[in-house]
């Protein structure tokens, strides 16, 4: 409720009520597929996700970014990331690495004190995302600015191209639709006074990429591929 009184691009909450002694509402549909399956239907048929598509996307991201910018609480610091990416629970599960996760966020922390904090998705990624807006609120947190942003963008990196692997990628971004992309969440960011959110594109992405590796062992194989390119691209 608080989300769509902020302008973010919710389902509109259509009614609620009680069915015995269970609470429920009823939203307004955002639409029959996510974007990333619009994504892969275009690759399927063009070989690259086309223009219209990913302006539909980045519309959507613009939007979503002006919402949190008016809903920050203006606070300026990062505990609420650091607990919503579970980066603690990583350290357990990759007990060798615990020291280089924890100094690595530190320049995370370091780099984006003075982001201000804001209503967080936690999950914002594509899969996620519906023309109409977005879904799957339960990860919820504050965190910087940005966070969310980058997420959408770099979620794919993530997914191994093999469909040997319990999940793969069925889409890419091109470089120059990540420069769009970057571009276009960047100047909402100068408009708001603040840096450009693509000069935090590697941290956050490392704070992604920590969320995506953790509590996965339902899936061994991509968990490796996970730990693997975690290690390798942000810890060494």
């Amino acid at each position: 409720k608080k989300m769509e009184d902020a302008g973010f691009p919710v389902a509109k909450l259509v009614t609620e009520g009680r069915l015995g002694d269970q609470a429920y509402f009823v939203e307004a549909s955002l639409g029959d597929e996510h974007m990333g399956e619009i994504f892969a239907h275009d690759v399927e048929a063009h070989r690259s996700i086309s223009i219209e598509v990913l302006n539909q996307f980045i519309s959507l991201a613009e939007t979503y970014a002006r919402a949190q910018l008016n809903a920050s609480n203006g606070a300026k610091e990062t505990s609420g990331l650091r607990k919503g990416i579970l980066l603690d629970d990583l350290c357990e599960e990759l007990p060798e690495y615990a020291d280089k996760l924890r100094a690595r966020y530190e320049v995370v922390e370091e780099s984006t004190k003075g982001l201000p904090n804001v209503l967080t998705h936690g999950d914002f990624n594509p899969n996620n995302l519906y023309p109409k807006g977005v879904i799957d609120l339960e990860d919820s947190f504050y965190a910087p600015y940005g966070y969310d942003l980058i997420s959408a963008i770099t979620h794919i990196n993530h997914f191994p191209d093999s469909e040997e692997y319990e999940y793969f990628a069925k889409y890419r971004f091109t470089p120059d639709q990540q420069e769009q992309y970057l571009k276009k969440l960047d100047a909402i960011s100068m408009e708001a006074g603040l840096p450009p959110i693509s000069g935090f594109h590697d941290d956050l992405e490392f704070c992604r990429a920590v969320w995506l590796a953790v509590k996965i062992p339902h899936v061994p194989k991509l968990q490796k591929f996970r730990y693997d390119l975690l290690i390798d691209k942000f810890l060494k």
